[in-house]
C-alpha cells in the first residue's frame, strides 16, 4: 500500500523493477512433514505476531520437542527454569500498482519488493525474570515518489526490555515490561505495532498487565520510537508521548463474550490535519464489546475524543462495528460479515475547533484487510464472505465502499498523513474496491498471503489523476521459527 499512498501525494516518475521472490516460493512451500503436523497439534506451539509474547517453557519436557527448531526454542542455561530461546522471521512481499491513465495518458505502473527480517533472543532466568531483545531490518527495492518512513530501516533495535512477572502458580498473575517494546493498550485499533507495515512500530517506556481471572487490567506510558533511514539510529521521539489504561472482562455476558473500557492520552508537539499543523494534546475514551454466540460473532468499538489543537478545542468520535455469521452445514464453513465504520472529520476548517478524529498509532483494522485509507473523516461499509478450504487455506472476498464523513475535510492515510485536501471538492463518495484475499498456512513455519484489489474511483477522486481507478496486488511469504 506504500505505492498507493505515495502516488496519491505525487505523480512523479517511477522506475519499473523486477521482483525476485519466486525462488523462495519453490524452496519453502513444500508439503508439511509429519513433524510439522505433530507440532501444529500442540495448542501451546503458537507463533505470535509479537514474538515477545511467545512462551516455550513447555519444551522443558523432552517429549514435547517434536519440531526441528525446538533445540533453538528451549536451550537450557544450567539451572532449573533457566533457558534461552532464539526466534526469527523472514518476510518478502512483492507488490504491484497500476493506475489507469484512461484515453489521455499512459498507465502508471510500479512494482517493488518489500523485505522484513526479525531476530530475537529471550533469556528466562527463572519464573519471574526475563530479558528480551529483538532486531529488525526493513528493506525496499524500488523507487517511490514519497516513501513512508515505515518502508525502510536497514537494521535497528526493535525491542529490548526487562520483564518481571508473578510466580507461575499465582492466582492473580501480573507482568511488567520496562524498555523498548511493542505495546497494545485496549483496542488494537488505536495502539498497535501494525503487523502489516514493513517496519513494525515500537515504543520506549513501560507496560504492565494484571489478571484476576475474569478481569484483566493493562496499562503503560511510552514514547514512539522514530524510524530513521540509517542503521541502528532509531531513538525515542520526545515529541510523541502517550499513556493509557484498559480494563476488560472475559466471559460477559456469556462465556464467549468480552467487554472492555479504555482511556488513552497523547501529547504531540506537531500534528497535521487539513486545518493546519499545531501541537496537540488529545484524550480518548472507548468501549469494546466483542465475542461470539453460537454461529454469530461481533465486534463493536465506540470512541470519543477531546483535548486541544494549538489553542483550540478538539471534539471527535468514531464507531467501528463488525457482525459475522457462520453458515451451518456447508463443506467450506462460509462466514458472511458486514463491517461498518465511521469517524469524524473537521466540519469547518475556518473554525479553529478541530473535529478530525485522530487514530493515534493504529493498525489497518478500519479499512479492510488491504488497509487502503485511514479512519480520519471516513465512513466505510464492507460486506465480505470467508471460506475455510482444505489444506489450511482461507479465502476472503470483500468489497469496501468509502465516503468522506465531512466535505470540509480531506482524505487521510493510515498514519494520518493528508493524502488529498478536499476543501474545494464537496463530493463525499470516495470509491469502492472489491478485493480477493487468501492465506495458506503451508506448514507450521510458512505462511503465504496474497491479495488483489481493483479500486473504482468515486466522485470525490474523479478530478484527480487516480480518477480512472487503479489495481493493487501483493503476495507475502513469511517464514517463522
Amino acid at each position: 500500500m506504500a505505492a498507493i499512498e505515495s502516488s496519491i501525494r505525487s505523480r512523479g516518475s517511477f522506475t519499473v523493477l523486477r521482483c525476485a521472490a519466486c525462488a523462495a516460493l519453490v524452496t519453502l512451500l513444500g508439503r508439511a512433514s509429519p513433524a510439522h503436523a505433530q507440532a501444529a497439534s500442540d495448542p501451546r506451539r503458537v507463533y505470535q505476531d509479537n514474538i515477545a509474547n511467545e512462551d516455550w517453557s513447555f519444551l522443558a519436557d523432552p517429549a514435547k520437542r517434536t519440531d526441528e527448531f525446538d533445540r533453538l526454542k528451549y536451550m537450557p542455561l544450567g539451572r532449573d527454569g533457566w533457558f534461552m530461546t532464539l526466534s526469527g522471521e523472514a518476510r518478502v512481499r512483492p507488490e504491484s500498482l497500476r493506475i489507469d491513465g484512461g484515453d489521455t495518458q499512459p498507465d502508471l505502473v510500479d512494482r517493488y519488493l518489500l523485505q522484513r527480517y526479525l531476530f530475537a533472543v529471550s533469556a528466562r532466568l527463572g519464573p519471574r525474570l526475563r530479558l528480551f531483545t529483538e532486531l529488525q531490518s526493513g528493506i525496499i527495492n524500488g523507487k517511490l515518489g514519497t516513501p513512508r518512513p515505515t518502508d525502510r530501516d536497514p537494521g535497528d533495535l526493535h525491542q529490548a526490555f526487562v520483564e518481571l512477572a508473578s510466580a507461575r502458580e499465582s492466582r492473580r498473575p501480573w507482568i511488567v515490561r520496562i524498555g523498548r517494546q511493542e505495546i497494545s493498550v485496549g483496542s488494537s485499533r488505536l495502539i498497535a505495532a501494525s503487523q502489516g507495515l514493513n517496519v513494525k512500530r515500537s515504543f520506549d517506556g513501560f507496560s504492565g498487565s494484571y489478571n484476576t481471572g475474569a478481569w484483566t487490567v493493562e496499562g503503560g506510558a511510552a514514547r514512539l520510537v522514530a524510524a530513521s533511514p540509517g542503521a541502528f539510529d532509531d531513538s525515542s521521539n520526545s515529541q510523541q508521548n502517550f499513556w493509557g489504561v484498559s480494563v476488560a472482562r472475559s466471559g460477559f455476558p456469556w462465556p464467549t463474550g468480552r467487554i472492555g473500557f479504555y482511556y488513552l492520552g497523547i501529547d504531540r508537539q506537531s500534528s497535521t490535519f487539513v486545518q493546519g499543523t499545531a501541537p496537540e494534546v488529545r484524550h480518548t475514551i472507548g468501549g469494546r464489546f466483542a465475542g461470539s454466540r453460537r454461529l454469530f460473532d461481533y465486534n463493536y468499538d465506540v470512541i470519543g475524543q477531546w483535548g486541544t489543537f494549538g489553542a483550540a478545542p478538539v471534539r471527535a468520535w468514531a464507531v467501528a462495528t463488525e457482525n459475522g455469521y457462520r453458515l451451518p452445514g456447508s463443506r467450506f464453513r462460509p462466514r458472511v460479515s458486514l463491517r461498518a465504520n465511521a469517524a469524524t472529520g473537521d466540519d469547518d476548517p475556518g473554525n479553529p475547533k478541530l473535529n478530525s478524529f485522530n487514530p493515534l498509532f493504529p493498525g489497518n483494522a478500519y479499512s479492510g484487510l488491504v488497509g487502503l485509507f485511514g479512519p480520519t473523516n471516513m465512513m466505510d461499509l464492507t460486506p465480505s464472505v470467508q471460506f475455510i478450504m482444505p489444506h489450511r487455506i482461507v479465502l476472503i472476498v470483500e468489497s469496501p465502499a468509502y465516503w468522506r464523513t465531512s466535505p470540509g475535510d480531506g482524505l487521510y492515510a493510515i498514519d494520518q498523513r493528508v493524502l488529498i485536501d478536499g476543501r474545494q471538492n464537496r463530493e463525499r463518495f470516495v470509491g469502492v474496491n472489491p478485493g480477493f484475499i487468501f492465506t495458506w498456512s503451508a506448514t507450521t513455519h510458512v505462511l503465504l498471503l496474497g491479495s488483489i484489489t481493483v479500486f473504482h474511483s468515486g466522485a470525490f477522486l474523479k478530478p484527480t489523476f487516480v480518477g480512472n481507478g487503479f489495481m493493487f496486488s501483493s503476495v507475502s511469504l513469511r517464514y517463522r521459527f
